[in-house]
């Protein structure tokens, strides 16, 4: 709902604005849908410095889990260091905290409105929650270069190689962060189904890529 309230603000921007002089925010956001300014920070929220980690792909420590019967409260657990996906039955939200419970992640479980589930990288004193699910599974998955990604965080050169692309989804509505050790996040609005739905990124060797709102992006390189 936040991100549609922002989408509402920026087009109610370009009416308003008429023959005046676009302020950056708006020529930011015509552009290539980047939100900037106290926008951005109140999507991005507190950053965690784990998500600057790299941790080891080899999954030689991981572990799959089965959370099952939950009630209200929901379950937390503390996996070992891996790469997971972590989804659920039903609808429901899957929360990832750093062992400072600084929240890395936060995602709606909905097959319909929703996404499935995330990727990520645990690194072993990240916690997982859930509720408003009956079950939750966290399963180690391998490491591969791809130009599809789905929800999830993502690191450039581990699971898609650097470059400039250009990155568009069939349908949903979500966003785009983008983390550079030493570097302000970077936030990027995304809307299936739309004439202007493409966004440009130049994806940097070790950036992190966070993408929630939406089950999978398309990226195309450019030629």
């Amino acid at each position: 709902m936040k991100r549609i309230g922002f989408l509402i603000v920026f087009t109610s921007l370009f009416v308003l604005i008429g023959c005046q002089q676009p302020s950056e925010k708006v020529l930011r956001y015509d552009e290539n849908k980047e939100i900037i300014g106290e926008e951005k920070d109140e999507i991005i929220g507190e950053v965690s410095d784990t998500i600057y980690e790299s941790i080891d792909r080899s999954n030689s420590n991981s572990e799959e889990i089965f959370l099952e019967h939950l009630d209200a409260n929901g379950a937390e657990v503390v996996p070992p260091e891996g790469r997971y996906m972590i989804s659920g039955g039903q609808s429901g939200r899957i929360l990832v905290y750093d062992e400072n419970d600084v929240l890395m992640f936060e995602a709606v479980r909905d097959d319909f409105q929703g996404v499935g589930g995330i990727t990520i990288d645990l690194n072993g004193s990240h916690k997982v929650y859930v509720d408003g699910v009956e079950f939750a599974h966290i399963m180690p998955v391998p490491t591969q270069i791809s130009n599809e990604l789905t929800t999830g965080i993502w690191e450039v050169g581990t699971d898609i190689e650097a470059g400039t692309y250009e990155v568009s989804t069939e349908f949903g509505f979500g966003d785009i962060q983008l983390f550079e050790e030493g570097e302000s996040p970077r936030l990027y609005e995304i809307l299936g189904g739309s004439s202007d739905s493409t966004i440009e990124l130049d994806l940097k060797e070790g950036q992190k890529v966070k993408i929630n709102g939406v089950s999978a992006l398309t990226f195309e390189p450019r030629t």
